[in-house]
Formats: structure tokens, sequence, C-alpha cells
């Protein structure tokens, strides 16, 4: 079933975990970008975001070989599937042995919530999933999510492994391109505001990976979801700092060109 581009209003997501039909969350699949990259260039892109009291994971390298980019992006920390709860897939998503093409940044449409904490990012990652599962989709339709605290989630099972195969799942995310590109769904609506700063740290971090993993060009690939259909995802304040965005993650690509 192929996403419909539509976005209709925020709606809260804290009525509870079930039944599924609770959650219709607004326009999940919207997409949220990297805001204001301007404030991150003197940041580490490359920090994982955590709830209080929670311990940073020790940051991986990329070990991809034949790419010579690839030994400059530090591997994000992700919350796959099995840690968040997820319900197995109500059928096995395609895995194309080819990257994909672009990276499609969404903003879920949703409530931007004071709520930073990993218990948060785990009732979306649930949430969305719900949502998806009950519009046909088999499974969360994005390949990853990202809280406004910055927790980065696996989204559509097997999404991790197969990017760190230099691989794709194919997911449901945006109408007639889902077969080249991954998608990133940023919880929020960005339309007047920008993300928070954590939100932003952990997409550049998780973009410039991406880029890595799949020998991608972020000034050709980072798009936001209204490249390919009707919509106002990832957010009309929003979409329109891409540029920095990929810029900002082409000099962790290639050290010293933003200095």
């Amino acid at each position: 079933m192929s996403y419909d581009g539509k976005h209709r209003s925020p709606r809260s997501l804290m009525s509870g975990v079930a039944p599924r039909r609770t959650f219709l969350l607004g326009g999940l699949l919207a997409a949220g970008a990297a805001v204001g990259v301007q404030e991150l260039t003197r940041s580490p892109a490359g920090r994982a975001a955590t709830g209080a009291g929670e311990a940073v994971p020790e940051q991986r390298r990329s070990r991809a070989p034949g790419n010579a980019r690839r030994a400059s992006a530090t591997v994000p920390f992700v919350h796959p599937t099995a840690q968040w709860g997820a319900d197995d897939p109500d059928r096995e998503a395609s895995v194309l042995s080819r990257p994909p093409r672009y990276v499609v940044v969404h903003h879920t449409s949703t409530e931007n919530v004071d709520d930073d904490s990993i218990t948060r990012a785990r009732y979306l990652a649930r949430a969305i999933q719900n949502a998806h599962k009950d519009r046909g989709w088999g499974d969360t339709g994005q390949q990853f999510t990202i809280s406004r605290g910055g927790h980065i989630m696996e989204g559509r099972t097997g999404s991790l492994a197969a990017a760190e195969r230099g691989e794709m799942v194919q997911g449901t995310h945006v109408a007639g391109a889902n077969e080249f590109t991954v998608g990133i769904e940023c919880e929020g609506t960005y339309n007047d505001v920008l993300p928070p700063r954590r939100l932003r740290d952990s997409l550049v971090q998780l973009c410039a990976w991406l880029c890595e993993q799949y020998d991608l060009d972020p000034q050709d690939a980072i798009v936001p979801h209204k490249k390919f259909n009707d919509t106002d995802c990832c957010g009309d304040k929003f979409a329109p700092t891409l540029p920095s965005l990929r810029d900002y993650v082409e000099s962790i690509l290639s050290p010293g060109r933003l200095r």
C-alpha cells in the first residue's frame, strides 16, 4: 500500500499504546530534517542524545570497505526494533541489494512535546508502527525515527542491519519513490518552529553515516519529503534549512570544508 503523501493536523500520541486504532498520528509519514544547522557547526554532531541517568553507548566507526570517505563519520547509536518492543511485521519486507539514491527527511506532523526521554521515544516508535500497520503497510513505513529528545530508533524491521551491509529495506514513506529512498521520520511539526537541538544533532549524525554507508553525495541525496509528493513535509520552516544540513554533513565526510 502506497503512502498518499497527505498530512493531517497534529494529534497527541499520549493516549496509550493500545489498541492500534488509537494511533492515527496525524501525518506520521511526514518527515523533519536538519534544522538550523548553522548552530551545529561547532557542536559534536556525533553525540548520542540520552535521557537522564542513561549511559552513552560506546561509539563505533563505520567499517564498510571500498569507499575512501568511509572512515569519517561516527556510527550513530540506533535503538533496534527489539529494544523498543516492536511487534513482528505482518509480512516480510523486500531487501534491495543496491543502495538508495535519496535520504528523505520527514516530520511526523504531531505535537511538539517537551518530553525528551527514551521512554517517550519508545512510545513514539510503537505508536507509529501501530498506525502504519493499521494502514496496511505491514510494518513501520520509514526506516528510521528520531524523537524530539534525539533518540534514534530503527523503524522498519531490518533497516539497521541492511544499512550496515550497504543494502536497503524497502519502506513505505514516499509515494512513487520507495524503491530508491531511505526515510527518516523526525518527531514534531515544523511549519512554524525548528526541531530541538538534540533532534538536529542526531539527524546530522544519522545522515552522515547513511551517506557514508551508501556512498551518497549529501548535496544531492538529502531531500525533504515534499520533493516527491504534494505535502508540507518536512515543514515550511524546517525544509528551507536542509541546504545547511547538507553542507554540515559534507563537512563531516570531507573534514575542513566548512572551516
